[in-house]
């Protein structure tokens, strides 16, 4: 009886993974935004066909110079460094209006690559030749809080944490990965030497770490507990730099050189030539972000943003408490139950652990506080509904 009850439940947790993942595959609640680097802009493509749709940053808007790193922050804000500005940038997340300079109390050297991090914090690399420490801000003020690594490095690039929290970080210019521990004390040259040529950016993933590498045109995958170099992973490309990956697994990569955005799947075969045109030019970073509306206003001026989106979790993993923002575009109808919102997160069984939000309200941007402090460590899923609409994302409590 025993093995028949531990069978079913296995067989609950699969049918739960499978659930969500096909939640997850088919949204299509996201476009992806490019820097283009060399027109000064950030472009916006259909999430779910690759066309060009619109500049959503103009040339040059708010001085930004040599389009670097985009990435949404925890305030769902798109933030953008330039290689050459002396600040990250912030600009609106519905229209691409210059809001302001994001960062203070330090004068980056050529800002390269950008990552919020767990501990609330944006970690930024400099290029430069005088400050090439990875810097760390105030994630929500911009404030500045320190020179995090030990050492500086040359040509600084593309962050990733391991399991442990201990800092990789790429260095094109030394053509490796190099590791920090928790506190930016520097370790030591991490990948096998004679393999790199240029590495701009790198992720974990199944026991390995993959690492980008501009001059090869190619991903090549390491050994993530000692960086032997196990083989190539993906190739064809002439200059890469840039990647994000979609909630069904597959993979997108810039390439620079060829002003496109190509698709794999996860185990690295190419799909197709996902973007090009719209006058792109030296993509070198993208990200999915929330549908592009034209007609939207932002909502930070107390307007109704038109558009149905959820965002991610910040920080992610976090311990015990995360935000969690979401938009909705039209007000619930008090006179049907069904168009009230909720935000509800589940566990692997399909659970209700908390429900966050259950009541009518008007469209906008909100903010919720999740305090995990009662559950165990593990993976969760957090859904947002409005009638018909619903989102899901995962989030990961580490205790």
């Amino acid at each position: 009886m025993y093995i028949f009850k531990l069978l079913y439940r296995i067989l609950c947790i699969v049918f739960i993974f499978y659930v969500f993942h096909k939640i997850e595959a088919q949204q299509s609640n996201s476009d992806l935004y490019v820097s283009s680097r060399n027109t000064n802009s950030v472009k916006v493509f259909d999430g779910e066909k690759g066309a060009y749709i619109a500049d959503f940053v103009q040339s040059g808007l708010g001085g930004l110079n040599s389009t670097q790193e985009v990435a949404f922050g925890p305030d769902g804000h798109l933030y953008v460094s330039g290689r050459a500005n002396t600040t990250i940038l912030k600009y609106d997340r519905s229209t691409g209006e210059f809001i302001g300079n994001f960062t203070t109390g330090y004068q980056l050297d050529n800002p390269t690559k950008m990552t919020f991090g767990s501990d609330g914090n944006l970690y930024v690399s400099q290029w430069g030749s005088q400050q090439n420490k990875v810097v760390r801000f105030n994630s929500l003020s911009g404030e500045f809080v320190d020179e995090f690594t030990s050492i500086g490095l040359n040509q600084g690039c593309g962050h990733a944490w391991d399991s442990s929290g201990n800092l990789y970080v790429a260095s094109f210019g030394s053509a490796d990965v190099k590791k920090f521990d928790t506190n930016g004390t520097y370790i030591g040259v991490f990948t096998e030497t004679g393999h790199l040529q240029g590495a701009v950016n790198l992720w974990f993933d199944g026991g390995a770490l993959f690492v980008l590498d501009w001059s090869l045109g190619k991903v090549l995958k390491f050994n993530s507990i000692d960086g032997k170099f196990i083989g190539e992973f993906i190739s064809g490309l002439t200059n890469a730099e840039g990647v994000t990956f979609d909630e069904s697994g597959n993979i997108y990569i810039c390439d620079w050189t060829q002003n496109r955005i190509n698709q794999y799947d996860s185990s690295g075969a190419f799909i197709q030539i996902f973007s090009s045109g719209g006058g792109m030019q030296a993509p070198n970073s993208i990200v999915f972000g929330p549908v592009y509306n034209p007609t939207s206003v932002s909502d930070v001026d107390g307007a109704q943003p038109q558009r149905f989106y959820l965002y991610q979790n910040f920080p992610n993993p976090f311990n015990p408490t995360t935000k969690i923002s979401f938009t909705i575009d039209e007000r619930s109808s008090k006179g049907d139950m069904k168009e009230k919102v909720k935000l509800i997160v589940y566990n692997l069984l399909g659970n209700n652990v908390s429900t966050l939000i259950n009541e009518f309200k008007p469209a906008g941007t909100y903010e919720v506080v999740f305090d995990a402090s009662g559950l165990s460590s593990g993976v969760y899923f957090y859904t947002l509904s409005q009638g018909s609409k619903t989102q899901s994302k995962k989030l990961v409590l580490l205790k």
